[in-house]
Order: structure tokens, then sequence, then C-alpha cells
């Protein structure tokens, strides 16, 4: 498991513990990113035990700036015979931080961290309408390498969207 894994002069990236759960809620519900993020609107109590099963697997992360939260974002590493990827999924930073570089230093200290663990991949999903995210990542280096058809439903719309299946590969 990765504990702590960036510093910088002004930002570190953690896994998350118990006190982020505010902030992760607020970002995960906050009505500009949900519709991009992983989990339909609901209730603090409803994502209480989702939170806890996030933190039981070690998989989600935070990052913050001076104590304060500017991100987050789950990092799951894959095993077996993709051993060697990590998959990024629910990245978000918090609508009062876009545009400063933050998630270009967050997504710096997960490359980083990948080629410190010896990953050879980070991969993810992003919809297709999510055009600052995909620049973002395209101006990290991610490519397209596939559209992912009826990725996922929002309760909301009823409707199914497709997604861009990036990835960047370390040489």
């Amino acid at each position: 498991m990765i504990s702590k894994f960036a510093k910088t002069p002004t930002m570190t990236c953690n896994v998350a513990t118990p006190d982020d759960f505010n902030d992760i809620y607020e970002m995960y519900m906050d009505k500009t990113s949900n519709k991009y993020l992983t989990y339909d609107p609901m209730s603090r109590e409803s994502f209480q035990s989702i939170f806890n099963q996030l933190l039981q697997s070690g998989i989600l992360f935070v990052a913050k700036e001076n104590n304060e939260m500017v991100g987050t974002y789950q990092l799951i590493s894959k095993t077996d015979r993709q051993a060697h990827v990590y998959y990024l999924g629910s990245f978000v930073v918090k609508n009062s931080m876009q545009g400063k570089g933050y998630g270009k230093e967050i997504l710096s200290a997960i490359k980083k961290n990948a080629i410190e663990k010896g990953k050879k991949r980070i991969e993810l999903t992003v919809d297709m309408n999510n055009l600052g995210a995909i620049a973002l990542y395209e101006k990290m280096g991610f490519l397209v390498e596939g559209v992912v058809k009826k990725s996922y439903r929002l309760a909301s719309t009823g409707e199914y969207y497709d997604e861009y299946l990036m990835a960047l590969v370390i040489e």
C-alpha cells in the first residue's frame, strides 16, 4: 500500500483518512464535477459506507496544500499480468482550486510514484464531453487508446455515456 508519495513545497498526496470525509463528499457531490465521477448524488449517510470501503481498500488518496484539500482520486494497482498498471479513477480537483496547476501537479506526483514502483502504465477512462479533463490528460502525455461504449449511466438522466480509454505509457 502507498501511504505517502508526493511532497512538493506546497502539496502532499496521501492515503485518505476518516478526517477527509467531508471534503471528499463535497468534491464528489459537487454539481459541476459529479456527472463525471463514479457515484450518483446521495446523502452523507449513504456515502459514508462507500467512503469506509474506500478507506479500507487503501485506494483513496487526497492532495492537500498547507493542510487544505485540493483534490482526490482513486489509484488502483492492478494484479497478475497487469501488475505493471495503475488505474486512476474518480480524479477531481476542488472547483475553487481548478485552473491553478493542481491537476498537473497531482498527475505528476502519480507518475513519479508509478516510476518508483516500477509501473509501466497509468490508465483511466474519461467522459468524452469532459473537455477540460481530456486537455489536462493530453498535456500530461496521456493518449486516447479507444472508446468504451455505454461505460456508465447517470441516474439523473437515465442515459448511458461513452468514455475515452486513455493511458500514459512509461518508458
